[in-house]
C-alpha cells in the first residue's frame, strides 16, 4: 500500500528567510520542508513533483501528516491494480543520466556534445537531444517493466499542419528540459542537474517489475523532485 498526495505550499506562511530559501534553492528548500511531514522517517521514502505556484505531487510508503503550518494535505491510499498488456497513460519528470569512464553525464547535454564533435548543424542538436532522452527511457522501460506507445494520429490535426503531428509521427514523448543549479549552503560547490519532463502513453509488459518503478521511481535525483511516474488509464 502507497499514498498519493496532493500538497500546497502556503507562502504567506514562510518567514522571509525561508522565502529566501526558496527562490535561491527551490529543490533542496523542497525535499527538506516536505520531508517534515513524514517526522518518523530518518530516509526518504517518498517521491515528489513540483507544480506551479508551489504544488506538488508526494507518493509515500506512509500517510504524511495532514495538518502542518506550512501545507495544505490531501492524500489517498494508492494501489493500482495492475497487469500486463494494461495501456496507461502516463507524466515523468526525471534526470537521465549515462555513465562514462565512472562519470554521469546529463544524456541531453551529452548528445548536444557529441552533435558538436561530430559537425552536425546546430539547428539538428535539438532533435538528437529528444531522441537520446527517448532512448534513455525505452532502456527505462526495458528494465523497468514496461513499453512506449506510439501515439494515435490526429488526422485533422495533420491535416490542419499543427505543429504537434512531427511529434507524434515519431513517437516522441519529451516535453521540456531544464538545467537547474543552486547553492544548498554558503562556500559549498554547486549542485547541478538537469530534468527531462516525459509524456505519453505505454503498454505494461512485466507488472511486476513496473509496479516496483512506480513506487521507486525512475533514474536520479529523486530527493531534488525526479523519479515520480504519474499514471492513469489511457484515455
Amino acid at each position: 500500500m502507497m499514498y498519493l498526495s496532493r500538497i500546497q505550499l502556503l507562502f504567506n506562511k514562510l518567514q522571509p528567510e525561508m522565502l529566501e530559501k526558496w527562490d535561491l534553492a527551490q529543490p533542496y528548500a523542497s525535499h527538506q520542508w516536505l520531508w517534515q511531514l513524514f517526522p518518523e522517517q530518518e530516509k526518504r521514502h517518498f517521491l515528489f513533483r513540483q507544480e506551479e505556484r508551489g504544488g506538488f505531487f508526494v507518493l509515500s510508503a506512509t500517510p504524511p501528516l495532514t495538518q502542518h503550518a506550512l501545507f495544505n494535505v490531501a492524500t489517498k491510499p494508492f494501489q493500482p491494480q495492475l497487469v500486463d498488456g494494461m495501456a496507461l497513460d502516463f507524466q515523468l519528470r526525471a534526470n537521465p543520466v549515462i555513465t562514462r569512464n565512472d562519470k554521469r553525464s546529463d544524456v541531453m547535454m551529452n548528445a548536444k556534445h557529441q552533435a558538436k564533435m561530430d559537425g552536425v548543424p546546430k539547428s539538428q542538436w535539438w532533435e538528437l537531444q529528444q531522441q537520446a532522452a527517448q532512448s534513455w527511457l525505452e532502456r527505462q522501460g526495458a528494465q523497468h517493466g514496461f513499453r512506449l506507445l506510439v501515439p494515435d494520429t490526429d488526422v485533422f490535426a495533420e491535416w490542419a499542419g499543427e505543429e504537434s503531428t512531427q511529434t507524434q509521427a515519431t513517437g516522441r514523448c519529451v516535453t521540456a528540459y531544464q538545467q537547474h543549479r543552486f547553492v544548498r549552503k554558503t562556500g559549498e560547490a554547486p549542485i547541478v542537474f538537469s530534468s527531462v519532463d516525459f509524456a505519453g502513453s505505454l503498454c505494461i509488459t512485466d507488472a511486476s517489475l513496473f509496479e516496483q518503478a512506480l513506487f521507486s521511481g525512475l533514474g536520479k535525483s529523486k530527493a531534488l523532485g525526479c523519479g515520480m511516474l504519474m499514471v492513469k488509464r489511457r484515455r
